[in-house]
C-alpha cells in the first residue's frame, strides 16, 4: 500500500509531473515536496530524470524560492467572470471543514491554478474576498490528521471502481477487516462518510448482488487499501438517493417498509419550517391558526426524534404512533435526570 515516502521514483516522478500539470508559472519545489512527503532532493532528482525522459521541465524561481514549471504546449486558457471567482472562493471556503484531506488540496490546488492566469488587479482583488464570504460550520468538524493515505486510497476506490481492503472501528468500538466495494462518497454535516457493499472476497465485486448497502464513516478507518486488479462493478438497482434523506441524515432503509410522518409545529415556529426543504417528498400544509403541518415518508424513525426534540415546545407528532411513543419515552428520560427538584 502507497505510504508517504515510501512509492518508487516512477510512480512518485508521475506524481510530480502531475502535481506541474495546469500551473502556468510553476510551483516551488517545497511545496511538490510537501505534497508527495519526501525531501527537495528527491524532487530535484525526479525532475531530471523527467526531462531526461523527454519532458520539458524548466527550473524558474517563485518569491525567491526555487520552483519548476512544466511547458504545456497544449495549455488553454480560461476565462471566468469576478462571479464566478467569488463563487469558486465561497466553494473553497466551505471545504475547510475537511482540510488536512485530498479533497480539500484538490479544490486549494484548482484555486492555485487559476489565480496563476488572473492580472495582478484580479489576483490583489481576489485576495480580499476572504472578508466577503465565510463558512460558519455548525455543529464541530471531524478530524483527519493522519488519515491522508486511508482518504487516498477510499477516493483511488470510488474514482476507479476497484475494492478496498479495509480495517474498521465501529461506533461501539469493535475492530472489524474484509472487503468494501466503495459506490460512493457523501459530506454531511462536515464529516465524510463512504456509502458500499462489504464483499467475503475482492472478486466478489465483478456480480454484487442487490441489498446489503452499508453507510461508513470515513475518520473510522484504521486502514485501508485499494486493490489494483480488483474491479468491481455496483448492482444495477443501486442509487444514492435511498440513502440520502434531507435534514435526517445518512442512514438505510427499506423504501417498501416507510410511513408517513406527521408533525404539526407551532405559529412561533412556522415561518421557520416554510424556509426549509427538510425531506424531497415533503408537503406542507398551513393550518388556519398559523401553525403548519409538515408530512413526509420515512423508514427509520431514530433520526427523526432527536431532529423533533430540538425543537422543544414548538413541535408535536401526530404521526405514527411508534414515533410518539419514542419521544415521548426521550422526554420522559431527560426530565427523571432533574427528580422533583425545581431548583439547582
Amino acid at each position: 500500500m502507497y505510504r508517504r515516502g515510501e512509492i518508487g521514483a516512477v510512480a512518485r516522478a508521475l506524481r510530480v509531473l502531475d502535481g506541474l500539470r495546469g500551473f502556468k508559472l510553476g510551483r516551488p519545489l517545497v511545496e511538490l515536496a510537501e505534497d508527495l512527503g519526501v525531501s527537495e532532493k528527491t524532487i530535484r532528482r525526479d525532475l531530471a530524470d523527467l526531462q531526461d525522459a523527454g519532458f520539458e521541465i524548466e527550473l524558474v524561481r517563485i518569491d525567491h524560492r526555487a520552483a519548476a514549471r512544466l511547458v504545456e504546449h497544449t495549455t488553454s486558457n480560461v476565462t471566468i467572470t469576478r462571479r464566478e471567482r467569488y463563487t469558486l472562493l465561497a466553494i473553497r471556503s466551505m471545504f475547510d471543514v475537511l482540510r488536512g484531506t485530498p479533497l480539500w488540496e484538490d479544490v486549494s490546488s484548482i484555486l492555485r491554478k487559476l489565480e496563476q492566469r488572473m492580472s495582478p488587479e484580479e489576483r490583489a482583488e481576489h485576495a480580499t474576498f476572504g472578508e466577503r464570504f465565510a463558512y460558519v460550520p455548525d455543529g464541530g468538524t471531524k478530524a483527519y490528521e493522519g488519515k491522508e493515505d486511508i482518504l487516498d486510497a477510499l477516493l483511488t476506490g470510488v474514482l476507479s471502481r476497484k475494492v478496498v481492503r479495509y480495517a474498521y472501528q465501529d461506533g461501539r468500538g469493535r475492530a472489524q477487516r474484509g472487503h468494501l466495494a466503495p459506490f460512493a462518497m457523501l459530506l454531511y454535516k462536515h464529516g465524510l462518510y463512504v456509502v458500499g457493499r462489504r464483499l467475503k472476497r475482492p472478486e466478489d465485486g465483478r456480480a454484487i448482488p442487490p441489498g446489503g448497502v452499508g453507510v461508513f464513516a470515513v475518520e473510522r478507518f484504521t486502514d485501508a487499501e485499494f486493490l489494483r486488479a480488483a474491479p468491481f462493478t455496483p448492482p444495477a438497482d443501486f442509487q444514492l438517493s435511498t440513502v440520502m434523506h434531507g435534514a435526517f441524515g445518512l442512514h438505510l432503509g427499506d423504501p417498501a417498509a416507510a410511513q408517513d410522518v406527521v408533525i404539526e409545529f407551532s405559529k412561533a415556529g412556522a415561518s421557520y419550517v416554510r424556509a426549509r426543504l427538510w425531506h424531497p417528498a415533503q408537503r406542507l400544509d398551513d393550518l388556519p391558526d398559523g401553525r403548519v403541518r409538515l408530512t413526509f415518508p420515512c423508514a427509520t424513525l431514530a433520526p427523526v426524534v432527536s431532529w423533533i426534540l430540538e425543537w422543544g415546545p414548538h413541535a408535536r407528532v401526530l404521526a405514527p404512533g411508534e414515533l410518539v411513543d419514542r419521544v415521548v419515552a426521550e422526554l420522559d428520560a431527560a426530565r427523571s435526570q432533574y427528580g422533583s427538584s425545581t431548583s439547582p
